[in-house]
């Protein structure tokens, strides 16, 4: 237990610490209080003051969520991502901003085309946004390859490597992985690139940086390198030993996975998530909570969400019955699907944007004072309004940031849960009209219900308590980019020391 281990700032005692202390003596149990460590322990009565032990014990959780950060953000893999999403987020921020573009505003299903009837501006508007799709295409191979260089790149960095040749051959080895070996005209999976290939990025630069760190033969004679040709000749010979045996165990795990799926290796991950936790139990609270919490917590590796495999099914089954439902009766109450994906996950789900992503963003821009945070939610609140949480997700970053995991999680079941509790009682009736995805949030449930004003309130509501529960996360992010500012100055002086010294 914890009491065998009172200083938690040791790094061994802490990973005990980490998983085992839940302060259950402190609060609940103080007849089993350390008698060895009296001064840490103090003793309680039942009848104390409830609002102080959960000031209390909100205190221990963010001190030990920013301990989890630190943890974290010193680990090499953690690092060497954090590192690559910082240099791709400008390629990410023009992906998402014109993906918003083309999808929101030029598209005949978009919901800023729809709402501005951008109709009579002519079939060229629908041409521009068909020409940006294709572009964003493009910038989708863009993102994926580069993500892949850049892991690689900062893994060699970090291991004393090539950086270079391994990030090429990471580049390299995710073009490989995602070539359509069923494909008579030789084409490329271009699911897998973009965003949603980011995880695949992250482990193809991870192994590409492990087969370069392989021992091969480095003893190059001294009389052969006489110019810096010479160097980097001598340089890019050490590379040809493992460079093959990337293409090799890239191009068998590629033939390999399609023999089993033409979707790739992502759509192996993305239908198996999916069958594991939705299945045919669409209609099932439970499955739908655990299939959003499975989703945001798959954004916190960089993995696309599960849920989107099987909406197609949904859409075409329990969402078309309570269409013609509501047609037969003028009305959705009675519908005979109230819970389905459609009505809790979109519509109660992505209130505050995916993974409460736009909540995040406002709570940023009202209590924090990280610099970058604060210009990243700026330039990605339009697009995040519109559920693409790219550059967020990318720029904050989200991806292995353990600060916002927890209200990322909560945030969208508990709004789930009100969802389905007011439907179920009857309160508010379930969205059952086909709405574009690119809606805000917060008025999916208003347009999907044909403009029913309680769901709008309720969604108003929920959308507040979310920004309201981000601000203690936010503030205590806030708190660790000092420590971490402070950190950084301290080694910057004792450099300065150490050099003065010499």
């Amino acid at each position: 237990m914890a009491v065998l281990f009172p200083d938690h700032r040791n790094r061994t005692a802490f990973r005990l610490y980490l998983f085992l202390d839940w302060d259950i003596q402190r609060y609940f149990k103080p007849l089993l209080l350390a008698p060895s460590h009296p001064k840490r322990y103090k003793e309680v009565t039942y009848d104390e003051d409830v609002s102080s032990m959960m000031k209390q014990l909100s205190k221990d959780f963010h001190i030990r969520n920013a301990e989890v950060a630190l943890y974290l953000r010193d680990r090499p893999i953690p690092a060497v991502i954090r590192h690559a999403l910082t240099i791709l987020f400008p390629f990410v921020l023009l992906d998402v901003l014109l993906s918003w573009l083309a999808d929101a505003w030029l598209q005949p299903d978009g919901f800023y085309y729809q709402i501005f009837n951008l109709k009579g501006a002519g079939e060229q508007l629908i041409d521009i946004g068909y020409s940006l799709s294709d572009l964003v295409i493009m910038l989708n191979v863009v993102v994926s390859i580069c993500a892949a260089y850049l892991v690689g790149y900062y893994y060699a960095e970090f291991f004393h490597r090539d950086k270079m040749t391994t990030g090429l051959a990471s580049g390299a080895a995710y073009i490989i992985l995602n070539y359509d070996y069923r494909s008579p005209d030789n084409l490329f999976l271009f699911d897998n690139f973009g965003l949603r290939g980011l995880f695949l990025a992250f482990v193809t630069g991870i192994i590409v940086g492990l087969i370069f760190r392989i021992p091969f033969d480095r003893k190059i004679s001294s009389h052969q390198v006489l110019t810096e040709d010479d160097r980097l000749f001598s340089r890019s010979q050490r590379m040809i030993f493992p460079l093959i045996l990337v293409i090799i165990v890239f191009v068998l795990i590629g033939f390999g996975i399609s023999k089993v799926t033409t979707a790739g290796p992502l759509g192996i991950l993305n239908e198996g998530l999916a069958s594991i936790t939705l299945g045919r139990a669409t209609t099932h609270v439970p499955a739908i909570l655990a299939s959003a919490i499975i989703s945001n917590l798959l954004m916190f590796f960089g993995l696309a969400s599960p849920v989107a495999q099987p909406r197609l099914i949904g859409y075409t089954t329990y969402s078309g019955a309570n269409y013609q439902f509501s047609q037969a009766h003028h009305t959705s109450f009675g519908a005979p699907y109230p819970i389905t994906l459609h009505t809790l996950y979109d519509v109660f789900g992505n209130i505050s944007g995916v993974g409460g992503m736009l909540a995040l963003m406002i709570a940023i821009l009202l209590v924090g004072i990280v610099h970058r945070e604060r210009r990243v939610a700026y330039r990605g609140l339009l697009p995040t309004l519109s559920n693409m949480s790219g550059i967020g997700l990318v720029g904050l970053p989200m991806i292995f940031n353990s600060i916002y995991l927890i209200p990322m999680l909560i945030v969208p079941v508990f709004n789930m849960l009100v969802g389905a509790v007011l439907i179920k009682s009857k309160i508010i009736p379930p969205a059952v009209y086909r709405i574009p995805w690119t809606t805000p949030g917060v008025l999916q449930g208003y347009a999907g219900t044909g403009g029913d004003i309680a769901t709008l309130v309720v969604a108003i509501i929920l959308f507040f308590l979310d920004i309201i529960f981000f601000i203690p996360f936010v503030q205590n992010g806030n708190r660790l980019q000092t420590l971490l500012v402070q950190r950084e100055r301290s080694r910057q002086a004792e450099k300065e020391r150490e050099q003065n010294d010499k």
